[in-house]
């Protein structure tokens, strides 16, 4: 694939886009390709169609930006999906709204009212521009970022014809295997020795095996986790606190390792401080809207100090660097042989073509390392979740499921379905209020059939008649 272009839908996401730009501007698969900013924020696609003109210095590479996806998609061979409208607005009304009936999200974008509302949102968007690649790029890739990654996923896999696998760059690698070497004192020069395998539903993830030069270092983790969690203090960001204490208490519970514990800990009734008897690790906080908020700020100010010169360009060059997405496709491009943590179907393992986690069914959609081939990636043997573990693998890949089955067949009473058993949802009654508030404050961003036939007010009913406890989303 000698000039490959490269769409990116969502260009003026900040997660993704100036990494993208980084990764065209340096490496060397990418000197001829053809890099496809879409936004339909003007003013965000402007700022980044700027930067990469004076970020990307190689006459062969064509920049080209666009407000319509359908402008830019014919010749695609990657399509990356990085979009939320407005994602810091509804994440915070979620997280919030969540949190008044004692539900305590610290990232609030996979699981929960705000990982369900996130997909009724962005699914039928995304679907839309599936079924476009279909038309007009029917051999492109699709690689999506949008959250939820797994629920998004299936959903492509189930009404897609178009390739696809989603990605989350939370096990990026080599960092990753680099990560738990330091963490137990080895050299990463002991890299190509450690046999590492991950597995699960995205932010769900767990280490169950790890092998340095044949030695079961798993124990060594664990220990090394314990060892964080005396005295650890409080790290003040919603996704980073006490996580060494949580990693510790799941990996003895499990006998495997958390490796997402900002995310996996909000799939865990346990830590949501309404238990008669108290851990003592205190109880989660929400999501920090506020932080968010500030960070994206000072992002789109660097940007802006770029383009005007106050910063050199240089500096950009210097302190961004590539993307988990962006070196998929680079080894995609110039077959590298290097592997990656990728969300699929659990099917077509490298080592005989079966399950890559035996006892979870073919179509799980799971994150996984996998090797990247001409035909995209196939994943590693993983071996099998402990009893109760795999039992909450399938509890969450269908909530996913449930999800997406309520946007297509627009079916509310699936979508109470879903967030009833919600591991975080204490009642029916409480899924169903919490869909009816949601609805009223989001309703412009959400299709009619999410609403009640008969509007409901959040005031309208006591706190006696809905039958939850309301909690004081200040005292989080």
């Amino acid at each position: 694939m000698g000039k490959p272009k490269i769409v990116i839908i969502g260009a003026g996401s900040l997660f993704f886009g100036r990494q993208a730009i980084w990764a065209v501007s340096q490496l060397p698969g990418f000197q001829n390709c053809t890099l496809s900013l879409v936004d339909t924020d003007p003013v965000n696609l402007n700022r980044l169609d700027q930067l990469a003109r004076l970020a990307i210095n190689s006459e062969g590479v064509t920049v080209e930006s666009f407000d319509n996806y359908e402008d830019a998609l014919p010749g695609a061979d990657f399509v990356v999906l990085s979009f939320s409208k407005k994602n810091a607005y509804y994440r915070r009304i979620e997280c919030e709204v969540g949190a008044k009936y004692g539900i305590r999200s610290c990232s609030g974008d996979t699981i929960g009212p705000a990982g369900i509302f996130h997909t009724l949102r962005e699914f039928p968007a995304i679907l839309d521009i599936a079924h476009t690649m279909e038309e007009l790029c029917p051999d492109a890739w699709l690689i999506n970022y949008v959250n939820p990654a797994a629920t998004m996923g299936i959903g492509l896999m189930r009404h897609s014809r178009i390739k696809s696998f989603a990605l989350c760059d939370t096990h990026h690698m080599p960092m990753k295997k680099e990560g738990y070497l330091k963490l137990i004192g080895e050299s990463d020069t002991s890299l190509d020795g450690l046999d590492m395998r991950i597995a699960g539903v995205n932010h769900f993830t767990w280490m169950l095996k790890a092998e340095l030069n044949g030695r079961d270092i798993l124990p060594a983790i664990r220990e090394a986790f314990r060892r964080g969690a005396a005295g650890e203090e409080d790290a003040g960001y919603a996704k980073n606190r006490f996580n060494n204490a949580i990693t510790a208490q799941l990996t003895d519970l499990f006998g495997c390792v958390p490796t997402c514990t900002g995310h996996t800990k909000e799939y865990l009734p346990f830590y949501q401080g309404r238990a008669a008897i108290q851990e003592k690790i205190p109880p989660l906080a929400v999501f920090d809207c506020d932080e968010r908020e500030r960070w994206t700020a000072t992002m789109w100010q660097e940007i802006d100090d770029y383009i005007s010169g106050k910063k050199p360009i240089s500096e950009f060059h210097e302190s961004v660097k590539s993307d988990h997405a962006t070196d998929i496709i680079h080894s995609m491009v110039v077959q590298d042989g290097r592997t990656y943590f990728i969300n699929r179907s659990n099917t077509d393992c490298v080592e005989d073509g079966g399950r890559a986690v035996e006892n979870l069914p073919a179509d799980a959609y799971l994150e996984m390392e996998c090797q990247l081939g001409p035909d995209g990636p196939r994943p590693f043997k993983a071996g099998a979740f402990p009893l109760g573990l795999r039992s909450l693998q399938y509890h969450i890949l269908d909530i996913h499921e449930l999800t997406i089955e309520a946007i297509m067949k627009e079916d509310r009473e699936l979508l109470v379905r879903a967030l009833s058993i919600d591991p975080l949802v204490n009642s029916i009654a409480t899924a169903r209020v919490l869909i009816d508030e949601l609805y009223q404050r989001e309703r412009e961003a959400l299709p009619e059939w999410v609403g009640p036939q008969t509007p409901v007010s959040s005031t309208d009913q006591s706190p006696e008649d809905r039958q939850v406890e309301l909690v004081d989303v200040k005292n989080y």
